[in-house]
């Protein structure tokens, strides 16, 4: 572990370009022309007809598992991001560090990285290794992974080693926390949409959604029911039902099992997010559904 005083080479930020949304992926910092050469595609008709529902694969694009991850994860690092800038104003408007800031930030941390680093080894052992059987992965794909932990080790170390205190106290490691986490969330943008308009098109041209599925199959059988709630967040629940039932989960396992899991992580994780936004503890609604939580781990 890198301990928070330690010097670690800081990458500049990406540089953002007009944005501009490609079959429902949105492009910040990767311009279509590079997108296209680096997927051999020869146009942007070509291009969107290969995202769009076709006989191989019924599903746009954007509704790819794939896809539904990275969406995860940029929910989450927007959530981070607000909480965060909310800390540093509070803090910086004379108010103390509180223990439950403390405990939230610490909380979410660990779990946005266990949620990365988890989605970054299914690709690395998984899902690169199948697609590199008929295309060549670009690897700026795998290389990315290398800086993109190198950022969030930086990001934990410095939240672990946050303490409660008064504000003189506290300033600069919130300081550094906010802008190590703000250039981590910029290349991590960067490093999705590029999978996206990159990864996405030269899956979709050279295999099915019936071949991909099989590979699914594989890294949903290592996620737990907290990986999949993960998964799930940025959804509302009529949404989560159909993409479980699409990735083929059985009705009852979600009732049972991955239904108790969701409600468990908006009681935590999506609630400390929440109070961390709004820099103040919030009252927890009445009657939520605590059963089965002995399948929710």
């Amino acid at each position: 572990m890198v301990g928070p005083g330690a010097i670690v080479s800081i990458p500049a930020d990406p540089v953002p370009i007009k944005p501009m949304v490609v079959s429902g992926i949105t492009l910040e910092y990767t311009s279509l022309e590079q997108a296209m050469q680096a997927a051999g595609i020869e146009s942007q008709a070509e291009l969107e007809r290969i995202l769009a529902p076709n006989k191989a694969w019924p599903h746009p694009a954007h509704q790819d598992g794939w896809k539904l991850s990275h969406d995860a994860i940029r929910r989450d690092m927007d959530a981070l991001l607000s909480g965060l800038e909310r800390t540093r104003a509070l803090v910086e408007s004379g108010r103390a560090l509180e223990a439950w800031q403390v405990a939230h930030l610490q909380l979410v941390v660990k779990d946005m990285y266990h949620n990365v680093h988890a989605h970054h080894d299914h690709e690395e052992e998984i899902f690169f290794p199948w697609m590199e059987s008929r295309v060549v992965v670009p690897p700026k794909m795998s290389s990315d992974h290398k800086t993109l932990m190198a950022l969030l080790d930086r990001t934990r170390d410095l939240a672990a080693a946050m303490r409660p205190g008064s504000a003189q106290g506290c300033k600069s490691l919130v300081s550094d926390l906010l802008s190590t986490f703000s250039t981590l969330r910029a290349h991590m943008r960067q490093h999705l949409e590029e999978e996206e308009i990159v990864g996405l098109p030269l899956m979709r041209k050279h295999f099915t959604a019936a071949e991909l599925e099989v590979c699914e199959k594989k890294i949903v059988a290592d996620l737990k029911p907290s990986d999949m709630a993960f998964f799930l967040r940025p959804m509302d629940m009529p949404t989560k039902r159909a993409t479980m039932t699409r990735f083929g989960i059985p009705r009852l396992v979600q009732t049972l099992v991955l239904l108790p899991a969701v409600r468990r992580d908006a009681r935590t994780v999506m609630h400390a997010y929440a109070e961390l936004a709004a820099g103040e503890q919030l009252q927890r609604s009445k009657g939520a559904r605590k059963g089965f939580l002995c399948f929710a781990a």
